[in-house]
């Protein structure tokens, strides 16, 4: 084979290496399917002590969602922000069924958020 050829295969083969391990690592491990929610007040919040003896807050959120189909889906998951999520926003939730956990998720506009899902959110 000629060097050109060899040189062409290395190049293809060091391209596809990210390629192979975004597809097979970073996918399953971190993307998800997303499913749509509506938050009001339906947290609770959680107080607990460092070893400082100040105050740690946090707030879980255990609701349904629903996906672009409008198929439900209990999610767990916690606001992160150290403060509730601002209650009367459309949730955009990223689950991840390998982890089987929420992976992340983002306010949206209600105009953002699917019909199926939204019907179904709106019952």
């Amino acid at each position: 084979m000629s060097k050109k050829i060899w040189v062409g295969l290395l190049t293809i083969i060091i391209l596809l290496i990210p390629l192979a391990g975004y597809q097979f690592w970073y996918v399953p491990n971190y993307g998800g399917d997303d499913y749509y929610t509506y938050v009001g007040k339906s947290y609770k919040e959680i107080i607990e002590k460092d070893d400082a003896g100040n105050d740690h807050r946090e707030y879980y959120y255990n609701q349904a969602g629903y996906d672009q189909n409008g198929n439900k889906k209990l999610l767990e998951f916690n606001s992160a922000l150290g403060r509730p999520i601002k209650s009367d926003n459309y949730l955009k939730v990223t689950y991840n069924d390998k982890r089987q956990q929420v992976i992340s998720w983002e306010k949206v506009e209600k105009s953002s958020v699917p019909r199926k899902s939204l019907d179904q959110i709106l019952k």
